[in-house]
């Protein structure tokens, strides 16, 4: 029989693993900001879950943000588009409150866990104080930083209580926030801002994931031509990885 300690850990640990993966469909990915740089994940057909399938982030580093968006358009990418603006504020917005992220970890994922497990529950009390406080001291902090997450006052004041109610959610904060912000660019077009070995393998990965989703598409379709004219354009920017001035010709400019 389970012991109530051990059922509450693992009732941590799958609340705080709900901020750690993101359900894609097949057009979708995820921009991830690692220690070495921006790194793309798309959705992988091999487990789906109605419609959609997981992506999964690094469960070690809640204060990395990764934002969401599509690729396949084969008009919007573009040959060194850069970051857009909102993503670097909200990269940097991310960074500033780190420290905070880190310390709700600390205290909610690890601290309790450890502290259920190996004291009991009857001296879990103070860590859970330490918990709550960060969570309020990293609100604080939050309120300066809102306009970088696009965050109204009622939309914040939700996030606010969400986060307090379940701690868990609260250290899953930053990409809570992050996978909010718009991505409007097709996802190929950052592939700018990567090292050429990470460049290569994330164009390849589209290239794959293209050749996968024309088997689906019919005959002589708008899908199956614009999917067929995009990784032609991804096969020539792979082509001239290197060079990340080389541009990407859209078939409108053809």
């Amino acid at each position: 029989m389970i012991s109530n300690e051990l059922e509450i850990v693992l009732l941590i640990v799958a609340l705080y693993g709900s901020t750690c993966v993101v359900f894609a469909y097949a057009n979708e990915g995820v921009l991830q900001q690692g220690f070495l740089g921006l790194r793309l994940q798309v959705a992988d057909d091999r487990l789906r879950m109605a419609g959609r399938s997981p992506i999964w982030l690094n469960p070690f580093a809640p204060m990395l943000p990764a934002f969401r968006g599509q690729w396949g358009y084969a008009e919007a990418i573009t040959s060194a588009p850069g970051l857009m603006a909102h993503i670097p504020e909200a990269v940097t917005a991310s960074a500033k409150l780190a420290p905070y992220v880190f310390a709700v970890f600390l205290c909610t994922v690890v601290g309790i866990p450890v502290t259920l497990l190996l004291v009991g529950a009857e001296r879990v009390l103070p860590m859970v104080g330490l918990a709550y406080i960060s969570t309020i001291v990293m609100m604080v902090r939050l309120w300066f930083l809102r306009d970088s997450f696009s965050l109204d006052g009622r939309k914040f004041a939700l996030i606010t209580v969400e986060s307090i109610a379940c701690l868990p959610f609260a250290a899953g904060l930053v990409r809570r926030l992050s996978l909010t912000v718009p991505v409007t660019e097709d996802l190929a077009s950052f592939v700018v801002d990567m090292p050429t070995e990470l460049r290569q393998h994330v164009i390849e990965t589209l290239v794959e994931r293209c050749a996968e989703m024309e088997r689906f598409l019919p005959e002589g379709s708008d899908a199956l031509d614009r999917l067929a004219r995009y990784r032609a354009n991804l096969t020539m920017f792979a082509n001239d990885a290197i060079d990340s001035s080389v541009p990407i010709t859209s078939p409108g400019n053809s």
